[in-house]
């Protein structure tokens, strides 16, 4: 009988053939990429040809007529404010989480352990419309804590850009403690210990070990928390609703509210694709980055 598997010498290293998918594992994995064609390709195929069908006198042809439309005016405003909105959000949270994480990692407790990717968990994925209610009771014009610290006499106002970098902290500080502190977490006490038997104390060894090989981890959290800062939407439609400071999300259905008789359809669907462009983008470089970041750690 002849051997199916060549015999491998004594001593000799290890290579692993190519992968094969069998039958099973292609079965089971159907739903999945069912799900992912109905509810992103599907969709985003059908916003593509909106976007790049421009109509003028009547007659619609292909073109980047709805690009440009996108990038001026109100659109483009709209732009500029998620991009200021989004990019001063995640950096006071990268900030808030970054430090708290920090600190979680160094008390070594199991309870909290345990206890804080559950909360994190729940809290990142809790907004809409409640988290701008709640806002509101607390920092509204007449909430609470804004009549206790006299907010209103200071010239703070929820219902601006400011309020909104504000409530977006209650969601992208879990976040960000969420996906930082197993980085945090992966620092060996080994290298502490080796640091400090070389003359270097907690605080250098930080500056000089720790930090840097969290650091990756750390950019890619922050890269994370500008896409989920840049796509959100119920919470500040509620906050602002059709008022004076437009956001891509809130463009966008502004846009499509009037549905086909607006004309801007295809103006909304290039924005659209521009939300689209920035998840992919944010998802990609992020998850490059926790990769680069886990090198070090996982070793």
């Amino acid at each position: 009988m002849t051997a199916s598997r060549t015999a491998r010498a004594p001593g000799a290293p290890f290579t692993r053939g190519p992968a094969r998918v069998n039958g099973p594992v292609v079965f089971a994995s159907f739903p999945f990429f069912l799900l992912v064609a109905l509810f992103f390709a599907v969709p985003v195929v059908g916003m593509a040809l909106v976007a790049f069908q421009v109509v003028e006198e009547g007659e619609s042809s292909l073109g980047l007529g709805n690009f440009q439309d996108s990038l001026t005016g109100t659109n483009f405003t709209a732009i500029a404010n998620s991009v200021k909105v989004s990019l001063v959000s995640a950096t006071v949270a990268a900030i808030l989480g970054g430090a708290l994480a920090f600190l979680i990692s160094q008390l070594n407790s199991r309870a909290l352990d345990a206890a804080v990717p559950v909360i994190s968990s729940v809290l990142a994925d809790s907004g809409g419309i409640m988290l701008a209610f709640s806002f509101i009771v607390m920092l509204g014009n007449t909430g609470v804590i804004t009549g206790l610290l006299g907010l209103g006499e200071l010239g703070f106002t929820l219902y601006s850009w400011q309020g909104l970098v504000i409530m977006y902290q209650y969601f992208l500080v879990p976040t960000m403690v969420l996906v930082i502190l197993p980085a945090f977490k992966g620092i060996k006490d080994s290298w502490i210990q080796a640091s400090q038997a070389l003359g270097g104390g907690r605080v250098r060894f930080w500056l000089r070990v720790g930090i840097p090989v969290a650091l990756p981890s750390i950019v890619g959290a922050w890269v994370l928390l500008i896409g989920a800062a840049f796509a959100t939407y119920a919470s500040p439609a509620v906050l602002l609703s059709t008022g004076g400071f437009p956001l891509v999300p809130l463009t966008i259905s502004n846009q499509l509210s009037g549905g086909a008789a607006s004309g801007r359809e295809g103006t909304a669907m290039a924005l659209g694709l521009l939300m689209v462009l920035v998840a992919v983008v944010t998802l990609f470089a992020s998850t490059k980055l926790q990769q680069r970041g886990t090198r070090w750690v996982a070793r």
